[in-house]
């Protein structure tokens, strides 16, 4: 695998407020420990953002490591193709879990991608 492609570079990021605010109050689907807001991108390439809140989890550590699970599981999943812009919330579930929750996010995605057919 290229090395350029591991990157999650610039044009992969939601980077602006107006960004995160638009897709925020779109569709939405979540489970106990994620809420994934998305909506169709007008951009070339699908997009994600990330709120990791420090109410949600105190820890600088967890809060890093919820960020990097979020980051590897959106760019090893094939649902970059759907152009979407995405903003993954982590909810108050996850703070009490010692366990990573990667698999959760794999479906959520894969959810979203199903509904990404359909609009």
């Amino acid at each position: 695998m290229p090395i350029s492609s591991a990157r999650f570079s610039a044009t992969h990021r939601l980077l602006r407020e107006d960004g995160f605010d638009h897709v925020v109050h779109a569709e939405n689907i979540s489970d106990k420990y994620f809420r994934i807001f998305f909506v169709r991108g007008n951009k070339g390439n699908a997009r994600l953002g990330i709120i990791a809140s420090k109410k949600i989890l105190p820890s600088a550590v967890r809060r890093n490591r919820a960020k990097r699970i979020i980051r590897e599981t959106f760019r090893q999943h094939n649902i970059k193709a759907c152009r979407l812009d995405l903003v993954v919330m982590v909810k108050h579930a996850y703070a009490n879990e010692r366990v990573a929750r990667g698999d959760n996010l794999k479906m959520l995605f894969s959810r979203v991608e199903n509904r990404c057919a359909e609009l």
